[in-house]
């Protein structure tokens, strides 16, 4: 997995993003004052806080571009319909998972037949596959523009240093005019994103809703004020960063993304490294053959939070 779905993750965050009250946009806009237990600010890095920003993106960008990995990982997500554990492979065709667990206990005989079913079916269907694919490359696409823009829609200040990564606060710039519907969303949104100090990777990002967002004046979705979204990235092995967890909440109604949950938590646990030749049907014989038996459930204290509020 590589920084695609960090990118996937802005996307989504961006557009779905709604909590709790949104703190007033004024208060937001000054510089955060540095609690004692945090570090000054390096000489080393650039005076100018978006410059930093900037380079730290187009890092990003460069990373994704050369990172082919695959992996095997513990997926669990809770949403408005409940939770689910999985065990999931990455392959050159797509991802493949294996249910292990609905609302914290293992599949009745039926769920497990419908699980094969699904499996099976994206593995045999030429179609169906074809038409993921698609969509993946759309998605991908949009959530490239929106990352690529973050330097652009933002103006940061340090905020300070913590656990090495350093902290940014940000608020919209005024000066922006987003070249797309999905961008607007930029512009109704604050909060703080940490980057690994040592290796220039995007390590955490939090941020709110501070005004309701009207997608085609209300037309085609909108969002209400006050929401929250968190993504946080580590180092899972030889400078690979991925997502190990996402919480999104959303109020309103966004028509132009389907898929959205009001309500979502991923925890993203036990990566190792597969094969990047592997293909759907080689996936399947090693969740069927070799089954994970631990859920993400239970390792969720390994999850943690990069740098504190």
């Amino acid at each position: 997995m590589n920084c695609r779905h960090l990118i996937q993750a802005v996307v989504f965050v961006a557009v779905v993003a709604a909590l709790a009250a949104a703190q007033d946009q004024a208060t937001a806009s000054k510089p955060q004052e540095i609690p004692a237990r945090t570090s000054q600010i390096t000489p080393s890095l650039p005076q100018d806080a978006n410059q930093y920003v900037r380079a730290s993106i187009q890092h990003e960008l460069v990373e994704e571009d050369r990172d082919h990995s695959h992996w095997r990982y513990s997926l669990h997500r809770e949403d408005a319909k409940g939770s689910q554990d999985r065990d999931v492979i990455e392959t050159p065709e797509g991802s493949l998972s294996r249910t292990l667990l609905k609302w914290g206990r293992p599949l009745n005989a039926q769920e497990h037949q419908e699980d094969e079913a699904r499996m099976q079916k994206q593995i045999s269907d030429a179609d169906e596959r074809a038409k993921h694919a698609k969509r993946e490359k759309k998605d991908a696409e949009k959530a490239r523009q929106m990352l690529r823009s973050i330097p652009e829609a933002f103006m940061f200040t340090y905020d300070g240093q913590e656990d090495g990564l350093v902290r940014l606060s940000f608020v919209p710039n005024a000066h922006f005019d987003p070249p797309s519907l999905e961008l607007r969303i930029f512009r109704s949104v604050h909060g703080k994103l940490w980057i690994d100090r040592n290796s220039s990777r995007l390590a955490r990002i939090e941020g709110e809703l501070f005004e309701d967002v009207n997608f085609g004046f209300g037309l085609l979705g909108h969002l209400n004020k006050g929401g929250t979204f968190k993504v946080v990235r580590k180092d899972v092995g030889d400078g690979n960063w991925n997502i190990v967890s996402e919480e999104v909440n959303m109020t309103g109604r966004a028509a132009i993304f389907k898929t959205i949950s009001e309500k979502q938590k991923q925890l993203l646990t036990g990566y190792h490294r597969v094969s990047d030749s592997l293909t759907l049907s080689q996936a399947y014989e090693i969740l069927t053959k070799d089954p994970n038996s631990v859920a993400a459930t239970n390792d969720h204290a390994e999850v943690r939070p990069q740098g504190k509020n």
